[in-house]
C-alpha cells in the first residue's frame, strides 16, 4: 500500500494541498478525481516521490519514500504522464529500453531485451520496433510510453515483489479507441502483483474503470470512496460545478452521468 499521511504542500505563500490522508489500496484502480487547480498532480507526484511535501509523510509498504535509493524506487514504481516531448528520431525500441536503464549497468543483458519486446507486445506496438518515435502518432506514441514504464516495473515471470504504476492523466488527448486500449492494459496489470493510482478526467471513465476513488477539492480530499455508488451527485455538482444527472444503462446497469452547466 502507498499511504499519503497529513501531507501539505506550498508554493509560496499558496497552499496546494491541505492535510491530505490518501491510502492507495493494493492490487487496485486507484483514481484521482478533481476539478483544474484542486491538487491532484501535485498529490501524485508527492505520492511518487518526486515532488516532497511541505510536511507530511509517504510510505510504500511501511517503508519511507525518502529510505529509498534512487534505482530502487524506479524498479518499485513507474510513472505515465499525459505527455513525452521526445523530438531526437530514436526507434521506438530504444524508447522503450529507456526504461530498464534502473535495472542493468553499461549495457543491457538479453533479459533486458527481452522484456522490452514483451511490453511492446502487450500494448501491440511490437511491430513499430524499429519505426522513429516521433513519426508515431500521438496515441502510438502514448502506448509506446506505456511499454517504457512497463518495462520499468516488469516482473511478471520473477520475484513478486509488488510493483505501483502512477497514471498522470495518461488519456487526457486521446481518442477513445486508445483510451480503452490503454486502461484495458492497466486493468489487466492488476493481475500481475501491481497496483494502480491514476488521475482521470473523465467521471464516466473513472467510475467504469475505478474500485477505490479520491475526490480532491481545493486542496483537501473531500471523499474517499470504495466504490462508485458512494460518490453522491451533491457532491460532484459542488465539486465540479456542474449540475449532475445520474441515469442507469439499461443494458450493463452501470451508472452513466450526464453534465449541464
Amino acid at each position: 500500500m502507498v499511504e499519503v499521511v497529513g501531507v501539505d504542500y506550498r508554493v509560496g505563500s499558496k497552499r496546494i494541498l491541505d492535510g491530505v490522508t490518501a491510502r492507495f489500496r493494493r492490487g487496485r484502480f486507484n483514481v484521482i478525481l478533481g476539478p483544474n487547480g484542486a491538487g491532484k498532480s501535485s498529490l501524485l507526484k508527492i505520492a511518487t516521490g518526486l515532488l516532497k511535501p511541505s510536511s507530511g509523510t509517504v510510505n510504500y509498504d511501511g517503508k519511507a519514500v525518502g529510505d529509498f535509493a534512487p534505482t530502487e524506487l524506479a524498479r518499485r514504481r513507474a510513472v505515465l504522464s499525459q505527455h513525452v516531448d521526445l523530438v531526437f528520431p530514436l526507434p521506438v525500441r530504444d524508447v522503450v529500453l529507456m526504461g530498464r536503464y534502473p535495472h542493468y549497468g553499461r549495457s543491457p543483458a538479453a533479459r533486458d531485451v527481452d522484456i522490452v519486446e514483451r511490453a511492446l507486445e502487450m500494448v501491440g506496438m511490437a511491430d513499430r520496433h524499429e519505426q522513429h518515435y516521433p513519426t508515431l502518432s500521438g496515441g502510438e506514441q502514448q502506448k509506446v510510453q506505456l511499454a517504457r514504464v512497463l518495462a520499468q516495473i516488469w516482473s511478471f515471470d520473477g520475484p513478486a515483489e509488488h510493483k505501483y504504476l502512477f497514471l498522470d492523466e495518461p488519456t487526457a488527448s486521446l481518442d477513445i479507441h486508445y483510451q480503452i486500449h490503454l486502461l484495458d492494459i492497466a486493468r489487466e496489470l492488476l493481475q500481475h502483483e501491481c497496483t494502480i493510482v491514476a488521475i482521470l478526467h473523465d467521471l464516466n471513465v473513472a467510475f467504469h474503470y475505478g474500485d477505490t476513488f479520491f475526490v480532491l477539492d481545493d486542496g483537501k480530499l473531500a471523499l474517499e470512496a470504495d466504490d462508485a455508488r458512494e460518490i453522491s451527485t451533491e457532491l460532484i455538482e459542488k465539486v465540479f460545478r456542474v449540475t449532475a444527472h445520474r441515469l442507469s444503462d439499461p443494458e450493463s446497469g452501470e451508472d452513466i452521468w450526464r453534465f449541464t452547466i
